[in-house]
């Protein structure tokens, strides 16, 4: 792809920019940051994370970035909202009554204004949901929840997973959607919202038509995002079934793969 032609890159966080869910290199970004503003192409996280998170990790950026939160269920320009899905409240119901029906799968469910852990869950659970979540509070029960739903979270054993989530598609049906997103963890989604969904809402207000699109991927819940631009890279660690939907592969994440190859697209 010609550096002239690009428009936007679109960047999953966990397993792809981010070398260990936390850290990245902030000097070698905002240098690749300062090489997207002179050629004017905008900077998009896809991610099944909270939206908050994405903010504080890019605290310097948050005003002029794109932000396709919880696998496209919440978009922003900046911090404008442009786009809050919300799942039926029979969707919810349903959701509610199997997280109570098999308390060994852990859940938190996200929304709007945060995301909720029901008290006896186990505190590891919920610590290690609070690195994606970063508004993530203790209820009772969800169903004294106030806020528009629009995901489920979950991880389990990575061994179990894939059973795991064919169980959860067996009760939600086509009311919601069901899809991994790497490591043993998987979400519960509304129905017809991806990334990909996510991501063309902002290209539809920005101008911006796929072909014109860089994007970065390793998980299942990239895949839609990865066929829907015009270059796409899978993350050498991501598994084949990515690289197989992908056009090109990238070193890995451990090795900041996304901005090696941002360096050669755009230097």
């Amino acid at each position: 792809m010609d550096h002239n032609t690009i428009k936007l890159v679109a960047v999953d966080e966990d397993g792809t920019f981010l070398r260990d869910h936390v850290h990245y290199d902030i000097e070698r970004f905002e240098r690749v940051w300062q090489l997207m503003q002179r050629r004017g192409v905008r900077f998009v996280v896809a991610t099944g994370n909270q939206c908050y998170q994405v903010q504080n990790l890019f605290p310097a950026h948050t005003l002029e970035m794109g932000i396709v939160s919880a696998n496209g269920a919440y978009v922003l320009d900046g911090t404008q909202e442009v786009y809050a899905a919300q799942a039926s409240q029979e969707a919810v119901s349903l959701m509610i009554d199997a997280v109570h029906a098999m308390p060994e799968v852990p859940f938190s469910m996200l929304g709007v204004a945060g995301a909720y852990v029901e008290r006896g869950t186990s505190t590891e659970f919920f610590d290690d949901m609070a690195r994606y979540c970063h508004r993530q509070y203790w209820v009772d029960s969800f169903d004294d929840v106030d806020d528009q739903i629009f995901m489920f979270s979950s991880v389990v054993d990575a061994r179990e997973v894939g059973a795991c989530i064919e169980r959860f598609r067996d009760i939600v049906g086509s009311r919601m959607d069901v899809v991994g997103s790497g490591d043993g963890y998987f979400d519960v989604v509304c129905p017809g919202v991806s990334k990909a969904t996510g991501l063309q809402t902002l290209l539809d207000r920005w101008g911006i038509a796929p072909s014109e699109c860089v994007a970065f991927g390793d998980s299942d819940n990239d895949l839609a995002m990865l066929e829907l631009v015009g270059t796409s890279y899978a993350m050498d660690n991501a598994p084949q079934n990515v690289k197989d939907a992908a056009g090109h592969v990238a070193p890995s994440c451990v090795d900041d793969g996304v901005l090696v190859v941002l360096e050669e697209l755009l230097g």
